[in-house]
């Protein structure tokens, strides 16, 4: 097993312990042909690290298609392939339509993935392909790079904030209400 999926099965076992509702809108594995397709459709090669994650947690073959409320921050879900798929394809047309002035600075790159994203994908984080780092968007805002170091990274960071919540610490940044886990 990855590294990646290592830390997303840590993450989600602390869910199904302690947040079994949230633990409940956790995705189904992704098929290899699914993911396979998506970066086809999308031109884009995943890196590794995030098909192992998908391959663990990314169909969304249902209308929701995203994981929520397991990372922080208000309204955000981690995507499922077919929502990744969607907001990728939605922020790639309005680079097009609009353009940005400094194509060192785009609104959107095409090796950016979408993982996370509100639900009108105004703000979010994204994969970059070419360095396997995570970065922010947000509606107006220069996109922030070196969010994270990897996936991974995201994941076990987030295990511990969420390790501080169920130690009851004080200043931790969440807390679990009615089983889901409420990021503050």
């Amino acid at each position: 097993m990855g590294d990646v999926q290592l830390a997303w099965r840590r993450l989600v076992d602390w869910l199904e312990t302690n947040a079994p509702a949230t633990a409940s809108t956790v995705l189904a594995p992704a098929a290899p042909a699914a993911v396979t397709a998506a970066e086809e459709r999308m031109g884009v090669i995943f890196p590794v690290e995030l098909r192992m994650w998908l391959l663990a947690s990314g169909a969304d073959n249902d209308p929701v298609g995203f994981t929520e409320g397991v990372v922080p921050g208000n309204n955000r879900d981690l995507l499922g392939l077919a929502a990744m798929e969607r907001t990728y394809h939605f922020k790639m047309e309005i680079e097009r339509d609009d353009p940005s002035d400094d194509p060192e600075f785009p609104f959107w790159h095409e090796q950016w993935i979408p993982i996370i994203s509100d639900d009108d994908s105004c703000y979010g984080k994204f994969l970059d392909v070419r360095s396997g780092q995570i970065g922010s968007f947000g509606d107006g805002d220069e996109p922030s790079f070196g969010v994270h170091e990897s996936l991974t990274a995201l994941f076990s960071e987030t295990l511990v904030l969420m390790e501080q919540i169920s130690a009851g610490a004080q200043g931790a940044t969440g807390r679990v209400q009615g089983g889901r886990l409420i990021w503050d």
